[in-house]
């Protein structure tokens, strides 16, 4: 069967590199969305000791033995990984796979009241949705420069040491998620403490997107523009 139906795969680990090399073999497009620079899932960053606790002749995938010569039957993470590279390799899975990408949000978008009910049946128990609606993957790039460098709870930067919190917003743009009144005030301190830098606080709901910028200026202190529209902020 050929079609160009592109299927996104979220995760180079065991599974997403099973996925890829069937989803190839049906004639799909797949594209993998791999977070790190390299597969092998949770076999790419474990602790050093890390071996096996399955049988080597039970933990190999039914189509393609392991062609490595590994000695005992608990192989290490080491050699794990290897096969995996070399199950990737063998099927040319790599080409499809975009490292440093990480998927942040994955919507599925429909006007079909039955599409909606239908996901209910997510779960193995029938078909979880139809073909007429469509899928919005959003992947975030490594070395984006519009993507955070980091993201903590407001409880995190409160609990923080009044010389760390002033070093971690030091000359950074700081976006601060939500509108009750713990967010005012941390958008305020951001603001002054950021000597002349901005801080933004916003809200989104199915009604409006608000958007409040709070800047600190040493002649005049501390004021904001609020930017409101029906459909997004401008």
């Amino acid at each position: 069967m050929e079609t160009d139906k592109t299927i996104a795969i979220i995760g180079s680990g065991i599974s997403g590199l099973m996925a890829c090399k069937y989803t190839l073999e049906k004639g799909f497009s797949p594209i993998v969305f791999e977070a790190r620079s390299g597969i092998g899932g949770v076999w790419s960053q474990t602790i050093e000791s890390t071996k096996l606790q399955t049988p080597k002749d039970f933990y190999q995938f039914s189509d393609f033995s392991s062609p490595l010569a590994v000695g005992g039957t608990y192989p290490d993470h080491n050699q794990v990984l290897e096969y995996l590279q070399t199950y990737a390799v063998h099927f040319n899975v790599l080409p499809r796979i975009k490292f440093n990408s990480k998927v942040t949000c994955v919507d599925y978008v429909t006007s079909s009241t039955e599409d909606v009910l239908s996901s209910d049946l997510w779960g193995g128990s029938g078909e979880p949705f139809s073909p007429s609606g469509k899928w919005n993957v959003t992947v975030r790039y490594a070395g984006d420069p519009s993507a955070p460098t980091q993201v903590l709870h407001s409880m995190d930067y409160a609990a923080m040491h009044d010389g760390l919190a002033t070093e971690l917003i030091k000359e950074k743009r700081v976006t601060v998620i939500g509108f009750q009144k713990s967010v005012v005030d941390i958008a305020t301190e951001v603001a002054c403490k950021n000597g002349g830098s901005f801080c933004s606080f916003s809200r989104n709901t199915t009604e409006q997107v608000t958007r409040v910028r709070f800047c600190s200026r040493r002649s005049t202190g501390l004021f904001m523009k609020i930017y409101k529209d029906k459909m997004g902020i401008k």
